[in-house]
């Protein structure tokens, strides 16, 4: 089975569960919440990372966007946020799985977004010209399924209009793998595995790999410490995440994605992850 079958396989089984236990509600999140001062609701908590992405698409297009891209759009969440956020523009998601579209595709029809919010099951990495092309382009822990990062930059490079901005988000290392002590870098593999990514790289191995794809680095925000690590179900995954994967249960999703999760904590624990927003413009054709 190729590698995006696998993505989408584990997507389509996994994404019920992802809304149920991330407990997210109307912000439909399936990636990590963040948590600001004075914020105590997990769902406002889960929708936080659209706020801080809509202000730095304004902040560095210095306009509200026309047409919109979500590289990896899972449900929908933040593609809808950003649709009532910005009345006018036009957005396209794109994910592997055929389930997430049709429930993206449901949760756009609920909220009478269907006329402006388009999802369809893609290959983000492919370089054609099948959505328009974006002056806002979003990946919300998404880049790190792609084989490499230069992959990844060359297709988003693709969909960009000159001038167009992307903003990824997601999981990087604190240091290059190959400084990372035998027991980091286990943590590192069993989150890879667990999660079926392709490069987990350091946002400055990030920026490189963009530059060479023609995007120049516009902001790097460190978000980190808006994690929370200290969950009851982050305690619980700690004392069964290494058996699971002693008894190499990667292969069923459900434990994959437990010994996934709590390789990351752990990482995150131990320092060698940061969770990172960084922001690329396309100066030339």
């Amino acid at each position: 089975m190729t590698a995006p079958a696998r993505i989408a396989r584990y997507y389509d089984r996994s994404t019920w569960r992802f809304l149920r236990m991330g407990q997210s509600g109307a912000a439909l999140a399936i990636h990590r919440p963040l948590w600001p001062a004075g914020t105590i609701s997990t769902e406002v908590a889960a929708g936080h990372i659209n706020s801080l992405v809509a202000d730095a698409a304004a902040r560095e297009l210095g306009r509200v966007p026309e047409q919109v891209l979500d590289l990896g759009c899972g449900v929908g969440g933040t593609i809808l946020s950003l649709a009532q956020r910005w009345p006018h523009a036009e957005f396209t998601g794109l994910t592997l799985s055929p389930r997430q579209v049709g429930l993206a595709r449901r949760f756009a029809t609920d909220r009478g977004l269907t006329s402006r919010c388009r999802f369809r099951v893609a290959d983000f990495l492919d370089r054609g010209t099948d959505t328009p092309p974006a002056d806002l382009a979003v990946a919300i822990e998404s880049a790190v399924h792609a084989p490499s990062s230069r992959d990844f930059f060359d297709a988003a490079y693709a969909r960009l209009q000159i001038g167009g901005l992307l903003i990824v988000v997601d999981d990087m290392l604190a240091m290059p793998e190959n400084a990372l002590a035998p027991g980091e870098a286990d943590l590192v593999a069993h989150f890879r595995r667990g999660w079926h990514l392709g490069r987990v790289a350091t946002s400055d191995e990030l920026v490189t790999a963009a530059s060479d794809a023609g995007l120049s680095l516009r902001a790097d925000d460190d978000l980190t410490a808006l994690l929370r690590l200290d969950r009851l179900r982050d305690h619980l995954l700690r004392v069964v995440g290494p058996v699971m994967a002693r008894l190499r249960l990667e292969a069923i999703p459900l434990f994959a994605n437990m010994i996934g999760g709590n390789a990351l904590t752990c990482a995150y624990r131990a320092g060698i992850m940061r969770y990172r927003l960084l922001a690329f413009r396309k100066e030339t054709s």
